[in-house]
């Protein structure tokens, strides 16, 4: 009998006005969406390569350590006539962003790793300009987006006058009185509503795929099959939740009029309006700008601290102010920079300038160096000194909210869906913790290399005099680490478990209220 009522359902869902114009809006908004994506996330790659082969010549270009510690434009150029910056920790575009974007179109790809000062912040990888100019003009959505508001619009309508509606024609009495049970009569027709929505699902899945498989520095890997595999699978356990939903309405109203402005109602309080507020909320709450004011202050006020200890180190070897340069002497200078002086210096806390050119070897340099060594290690210490004063305010208290957030967005089947497919697509904020981490790795890694040099007490840390270059060939490069198509999965199964537990109470609600249901 079940089989008999899902054939019957199955037939009138496909033939409804509602499967036919939801599901043709959500084909359009995934194909148009999803070139101009792919057009983007190519853009994008190009643009990454670029800036990884940039940062794989940088080790060969940079003639002095105190380049890595200053991240501004030089205006003393190298050999290779490239500009001096800090290395950068460059996160690679993930293939499934088209399915799921995730935090990806708010959070960087590229990390400054300065010397001194605890990597946190991550800018843009700058996109290449595109010839087409109109790409401009389109807005950016996912998968997600249109399944958490056209296809589950469509799964709520079409579950919300599945019993009602037979009841006002007077079939669903009818239908009773056979040797169906009510139990099976509801099975059938979930299973008829799963059915068709994974139809919609799997027309959906098929035109990114094709999209995806064309986009230019796409390599979809095993890992990216089997992404889109459980992508799938949590799409159409979304739609299955919000089915549910509407068969609960069904099942609790007497005409269908009133089950789809019932059904209309909880769709928008709760995929649009309870998600959207409580975002409001919090980012009102957060109030950035006030907290990175006083992490700033914070900083400056250890900087001062730092300040002072300087004067007081080159005070102790009789000299007036830090770096003694007054202890460095000039000797012929150097044919390639014929009009270059004595260089330039800036003591600017975090990002320290210190060039010098043309410089005699003299009992006053060996003098210098020892002090310069002292003071950069003590700079170094004061470094994670400032981090740590600023870390409660512009890190600590902006992530806390942002759990919060996820917290409460799981709670509602829109936001739990969207959270498991970020996950499972790489585009989480997790994830992205866990790339500012390896950024500071990186950085560790970087001064255990320069310590074991003793580049701060090195003559090439601020100098490129014929014959003092600094050779940085075998410098550590950083290496993204990205998660694993397991570790990515048990990073959504808090949000999967929750979509998980709304299906098994919604079915086991509508169950009881159909069980009670006066169909006559």
């Amino acid at each position: 009998m079940i089989a008999v009522v899902f054939k019957k359902e199955l037939l009138s869902h496909l033939l409804s006005r509602q499967f036919a114009i939801c599901t043709t809006l959500a084909v359009l908004l995934m194909s148009t969406n999803g070139l101009v994506t792919s057009q983007s996330w190519s853009l994008k790659k190009a643009s990454y390569q670029a800036k990884k082969a940039v940062e794989a010549q940088k080790p060969r270009d940079i003639t002095y350590y105190g380049a890595l510690a200053a991240d501004i434009n030089r205006s003393v150029r190298l050999r290779s006539d490239k500009y001096l910056v800090a290395p950068r920790a460059l996160r690679a575009p993930r293939p499934l962003e088209l399915f799921a974007q995730g935090a990806e179109a708010r959070l960087g790809q590229a990390v400054p790793v300065l010397l001194f000062e605890v990597p946190h912040i991550a800018e843009q990888v700058d996109p290449f300009n595109s010839d087409n100019h109109f790409l401009s003009l389109f807005s950016t959505y996912d998968l997600v987006y249109v399944f958490q508001l056209v296809l589950g619009l469509l799964a709520i309508l079409m579950a919300s006058e599945t019993i009602s509606s037979e009841k006002e024609d007077g079939t669903l009495r009818l239908t009773l009185t056979t040797n169906i049970s009510r139990a099976q009569l509801l099975a059938g027709k979930l299973l008829s509503g799963v059915t068709t929505l994974a139809i919609s699902t799997a027309l959906g899945f098929i035109i990114l795929m094709i999209v995806l498989l064309g986009t230019d520095g796409a390599d979809v890997g095993l890992a990216e099959w089997w992404g889109m595999g459980v992508l799938f699978l949590l799409s159409l356990l979304y739609l299955t939740v919000l089915y549910l939903i509407g068969l609960v309405v069904s099942c609790s109203t007497d005409r269908s009029a009133t089950s789809l402005v019932c059904a209309l109602f909880l769709w928008a309080l709760l995929v649009i309006v309870l998600p959207n507020t409580i975002a409001a909320l919090l980012n009102e709450r957060a109030n950035m700008n006030e907290k990175n004011d006083q992490a700033d202050a914070r900083a400056a006020q250890v900087w001062d601290e730092l300040d002072q200890v300087l004067q007081d180190l080159v005070r102790a070897h009789g000299q007036r102010r830090y770096p003694p340069i007054n202890l460095i002497e000039q000797g012929r200078p150097d044919e390639r920079f014929p009009r270059s002086g004595l260089g330039m210096f800036s003591n600017s806390g975090s990002k320290p300038e210190l060039y010098i050119k043309s410089i005699a070897d003299t009992p006053g340099l060996a003098t210098f160096q020892d002090i310069f060594r002292s003071g950069e290690l003590l700079r170094l210490q004061y470094a994670q000194r400032a981090w740590n004063a600023q870390a409660p305010l512009v890190e600590t208290f902006l992530r806390r909210l942002e759990r919060q957030d996820a917290q409460l967005q799981r709670l509602f089947p829109a936001g739990a869906y969207a959270q498991a497919a970020s996950a499972v697509a790489g585009t989480s904020q997790e994830e992205f913790y866990g790339f500012i981490e390896q950024a500071r790795d990186y950085r560790r890694q970087l001064l255990g290399y320069l310590k074991d040099r003793d580049a701060f007490g090195s003559r090439a840390y601020f100098n490129d005099d014929s014959g003092w270059e600094a050779n940085l060939g075998d410098m550590p490069r950083f290496q993204e680490r990205q998660a694993t198509s397991y570790q990515r999965l048990h990073q959504s199964l808090p949000a999967l478990t929750i979509l998980l537990l709304y299906a098994a109470g919604l079915f086991v609600l509508a169950n009881r209220l159909f069980a009670r249901y006066n169909a006559a």
